[in-house]
């Protein structure tokens, strides 16, 4: 979509049609009912009918004889492109195509979808779909929706989904917590508004207070990145729930930069570049939108010191229990505990535990309320806040809430289970309070929201084109490769120090490798992952180089492998690094680094960054992954030096300038961690294939 005042001028109509429309089609229905009881007025058309939902009925869209800002089509395929070419010569702000039929189901849907965009380039008509369940904008009662009748209260949040079936589900978890709704969009196929252009409007729309996507794929990255900084800019959190989540743990001699560097992975990688909070699921997400849609923008900060207060010692042990399940250290508050001890009986401080002698003291409790909110970044009370508890729950909301009017500290009420939440406490929420759905919930809202306010754009770096012609390249069962020695030559002239080395051709004397030192490690030079077919040696004396490079030639010989072999000299370190360039993703090219051996396994240190890249990338990359603090969790390991390791991927992001027209993926495992440097002991470049070369 080039034109944005389209799409909004679409998702928040003054006029509106259904076409289509009928009482006996459960999608009409869930459509055009609650627009009718709300009081909208909405043009109805079906040419077979002459009323429908005791109005009158249009035989068709251009019969309306003048524009409206949003039209529903469902209708077929075929017939809602018609619709959309009606919508175009009437001069709409756009159309949503409830059909299917399009590009999912072969050539015949492909090029109907061609002409709906079509008409679209050419008028500039916005279009939701095909193959959609529409859209609600619950502030102003318009409910193109087809999914289903389901009534959010109104408010800020606004959601984009991909899957029809998941917008519904969003808005049942969104009913759950009592969480207001600004505007909810099912995309469909996005032949024309995608999602890019979605969150692009949303930011526009004064409501929207943050953002929540379901998404399966992002056709267009650049686009979709740079929406999504202006939400930033704008002050409007951003979260997301990809789909087609995998497991991403690898054993590390099984791994290469292209399985590390799974969808999801480069997904997850690009969501923690551009500040966007990433969910495991739509409880998940909409967990960790609760905090973010009920604090505004300027009260947005981490919590990093949680109080909670409960009537309860299991719940006070049960809430201890799961912030430990969540990865949340919840402060022992030692600087009060005399104080408390004072007027409450027990042991703990965080959590309290009211008892019921407090409990029948509402100076006492105010008291501690105030005293526990000076101490903290928000204070928790575990409370009851079910459909039917609103008369039990007065009981503690009045004090908690006077207390909240005194302190800028939030003042967050939630139920110690995952229940819905009653409408009863949108009351309160005026007076202050804040609201989540069980303690789980309240922790991964507090982690969100610190996701969220930490976020600081990295600076931009400008666009590169990569260039370079691929040097001598091998077929190989793994794609067509450069030779070791092309490939040691390439990382060299990108400024990685590598191991001196010498490779022998099958009729090469051994001695030809001269001196390279007492310890060598000798291998088949140009076989892809060798040490899975047993194409290394390590430690080798010099005294023993002919035996070495006698049995790997009869192994070539026996595998039908490459005979070329590589002798290396052994290069001493105390540890191993593992780095790579994923030099073609769904989202961008990017580096790689980890650490290796069984520490990728044990810590699960691999990150990365997007080329291109500056040095303040680099030199945060390398404190994710090798700095000191990690070290702490494995006894006897001590910190990698970070200069070499930056200059390291440095080199990667301008080999990758360099070579990165042709370069499919390329591992440096390992790279050897000495005293000083790093090391480059071998590497595997894999040229892009015609798929990528295509694209």
């Amino acid at each position: 979509m080039s034109d944005r005042n389209a799409l909004s001028r679409l998702l928040a109509p003054a006029s509106l049609a259904v076409v289509g429309a009928n009482e006996k089609l459960a999608m009409s229905n869930n459509a055009v009912l609650p627009m009718l009881e709300a009081g909208r007025t909405v043009h109805l058309v079906n040419p077979t009918r002459d009323a429908i939902y005791g109005l009158p009925a249009l035989p068709s869209l251009s019969a309306l004889g003048q524009p409206v800002d949003a039209v529903l089509s469902l209708v077929n395929a075929e017939r809602s492109v018609v619709v959309v070419e009606e919508a175009a010569a009437l001069g709409c702000g756009g159309v949503v195509v409830a059909a299917a039929g399009f590009s999912e189901m072969g050539d015949v849907g492909a090029s109907l979808q061609r002409r709906l965009q079509d008409v679209a380039a050419q008028s500039g008509l916005a279009v939701i779909g095909p193959n959609c369940s529409g859209f609600k904008n619950v502030p102003l009662g318009v409910n193109l929706f087809t999914g289903g009748r389901i009534d959010p209260p109104s408010g800020g949040v606004s959601i984009v989904s991909q899957s029809g079936f998941l917008m519904r589900s969003a808005l049942a978890a969104a009913v759950q917590r009592r969480l207001g709704v600004a505007i909810a969009v099912s995309s469909g196929n996005e032949a024309v508004c995608d999602l890019a252009d979605h969150v692009d409007a949303l930011v526009d729309d004064p409501l929207t207070t943050v953002l929540c996507l379901v998404i399966e794929t992002i056709r267009r990255p650049d686009a979709f990145f740079s929406a999504v900084a202006r939400a930033r800019r704008a002050g409007v959190p951003v979260l997301a729930l990809k789909l087609g989540r995998s497991d991403r743990a690898r054993l590390i001699m099984q791994s290469h930069t292209g399985a590390l560097a799974g969808e999801s992975w480069v997904y997850e990688l690009a969501f923690t570049e551009h500040g966007i909070v990433s969910a495991r699921d739509d409880d998940d997400l909409f967990d960790s939108a609760q905090l973010l849609a009920q604090l505004p923008p300027e009260r947005h900060a981490a919590m990093h010191r949680i109080g909670i207060i409960t009537t309860s010692g299991g719940v006070a042990t049960l809430a201890t229990d799961l912030a430990d399940s969540e990865g949340v250290e919840l402060p022992t508050l030692d600087e009060l505990a005399p104080w408390v001890r004072e007027r409450v009986p027990g042991d703990t401080v965080n959590p309290l535990d009211l008892t019921g002698f407090v409990m029948s003291q509402p100076e006492v409790m105010r008291e501690l309320f105030d005293r526990y909110a000076g101490a903290v970044d928000a204070l928790v009370l575990a409370w009851w806040l079910g459909e039917g508890d609103e008369a039990w729950s007065t009981t503690l909301l009045e004090h908690f809430a006077a207390a909240a009017t005194a302190r800028a500290t939030p003042f967050v009420v939630s139920p110690v289970e995952a229940t819905s939440l009653g409408p009863w406490v949108d009351a309160w929420r005026e007076r202050g309070l804040v609201f989540t759905r069980g303690l789980q919930s309240l922790y991964r809202a507090a982690a969100a929201m610190a996701t969220s306010a930490s976020y600081r754009p990295a600076p931009t770096v400008p666009d590169v084109a990569p260039t370079g012609s691929p040097p001598s390249l091998l077929d190989t069962p793994a794609g067509p490769i450069v030779g070791f020695a092309d490939a040691m030559r390439l990382l060299s002239e990108a400024g990685l120090r590598v191991a001196p080395f010498c490779v022998l051709d099958e009729r090469d004397d051994p001695v030809r490798a001269g001196d390279l030192g007492p310890r060598l490690v000798v291998k088949l030079a140009d076989v892809p992952h060798r040490t899975e077919a047993g194409a290394v040696m390590v430690d080798v004396p010099a005294s023993g180089l002919a035996d070495a490079v006698d049995r790997l030639r009869r192994l070539a010989r026996a595998k039908g492998l490459p005979g070329a072999v590589a002798v290396q000299a052994m290069v001493p370190g105390f540890g191993e690094a593992f780095a790579g360039v994923k030099a073609r993703s769904d989202l961008g090219p990017l580096v790689l680094l980890g650490r290796g051996g069984i520490l990728v396994e044990a810590l699960g240190q691999v990150s990365g960054r997007f080329l291109p890249l500056e040095r303040a990338g680099a030199e945060s990359l390398v404190e994710e992954v090798a700095g000191a603090q990690i070290f702490a969790r494995l006894r006897g390991q001590r910190p990698w030096p970070a200069a070499p390791l930056v200059e390291a991927v440095m080199a990667l992001d301008r080999l990758w300038r360099a070579n990165g027209a042709w370069l499919g993926s390329l591992d440096v495992n390992p790279l050897i961690v000495t005293e000083a440097d790093v090391v480059a002991v071998d590497a595997l470049f894999v040229a892009a294939g015609r798929e990528d070369e295509a694209t």
